[in-house]
């Protein structure tokens, strides 16, 4: 929340759960896109566990100047590498983006 005008700077919806083969629920991309349409924001994140080898991806919804951003969360990894992790994904809401993700196909 951006103190100085009580406007929410960022929105972040996790998912306890892993992302399936075929990627991610669609349903879930445009939960997020009514969570930034109602905020009135133009980045939302996304964050999974880490399944079946998808990767962090962007999604630009035409039309809508919404991006939404997926983030994968590895929790195989130590304590110390999921806190670096965490703290990525806290850095890019902040910020409003991740230049370091790959486009969406």
């Amino acid at each position: 929340m951006d103190v100085r005008s009580g406007h929410p700077r960022g929105v972040v919806d996790a998912k306890y759960k892993a992302e399936k083969p075929a990627g991610f629920p669609q349903a879930d991309l445009y939960q997020l896109l009514a969570y930034c349409t109602a905020l009135e924001l133009p980045v939302g994140h996304l964050v999974y566990a880490k399944g079946s080898g998808e990767t962090e991806r962007r999604h630009v919804i035409r039309g809508k100047g919404v991006e939404i951003v997926q983030h994968v969360l590895d929790l195989a990894q130590t304590p110390d590498g999921l806190l670096r992790q965490t703290r990525r994904i806290a850095a890019a809401v902040a910020d409003g983006q991740d230049p370091s993700l790959a486009p969406a196909k």
